[in-house]
């Protein structure tokens, strides 16, 4: 039982190096995960304010759970089973479209950029979610000497494994700024950064 809990717990980023190698493009991920959007169109007074919207223009809700699967008991007595990780419900909220007084043709196309550039970014945390769902689903069998110690036992697995999906998705956005940095992370996951260039210092 504690080798397993020990493999719960990986060094930090472990998804993200993992993730280097990992195929598939923004919308193979959104198609397997049945992703949901919300968007709304973000109307600020000039190009500087999109920035003052907040310190994140996209949000990834995802319900990452756990389940005790194939529990049953040995004819030694003890008990056995897996702990079973899932995300579902996948629900990523991004801008529709980005608009302020008399923009130009380039303001459109940067602020489209921008836009690609939060999807981007959310579908990453998506990916992290995946890569640790798979990284803990590959754990072995857990064995208990009694009902109880299993039910504790697969109780402390689950919560170790949830502990180690919201930290992985705490260096994701510590790696990236929260996307402002896209580019420093490693492979699939790199991308343009979600930063809006603005023209000059009076820019509208």
């Amino acid at each position: 039982m504690r080798r397993l809990l020990a493999a719960t717990v990986t060094p930090l980023f472990a998804s993200l190096v993992a993730l280097a190698l990992v195929p598939g493009s923004d919308d193979d991920v959104v198609r397997r995960n049945h992703v949901r959007f919300s968007t709304e169109k973000l109307a600020v007074p000039s190009c500087r304010d999109v920035a003052g919207a907040g310190p994140e223009l996209g949000l990834a809700n995802i319900r990452f759970r756990y389940e005790v699967v194939d529990g049953h008991r040995l004819p030694d007595g003890r008990y056995a089973g897996r702990v079973a990780f899932t995300l579902s419900e996948v629900v990523i909220r991004m801008p529709k479209a980005i608009v302020w007084p008399l923009m130009t043709q380039s303001d459109r196309s940067n602020a489209d950029e921008l836009r690609r550039a939060i999807y981007h970014h959310e579908i990453g945390h998506v990916r992290i979610a995946e890569d640790v769902r798979d990284a803990l689903n590959a754990h072995e069998t857990l064995f208990a000497p009694d009902a109880f110690a299993f039910g504790s036992a697969a109780d402390a697995v689950g919560r170790a494994g949830f502990a180690r999906f919201k930290q992985e998705e705490r260096d994701y956005d510590d790696l990236t700024d929260h996307g402002r940095r896209q580019h420093a992370a490693p492979g699939e996951l790199a991308g343009s950064d979600t930063v809006l260039p603005c023209r000059g210092p009076d820019a509208s």
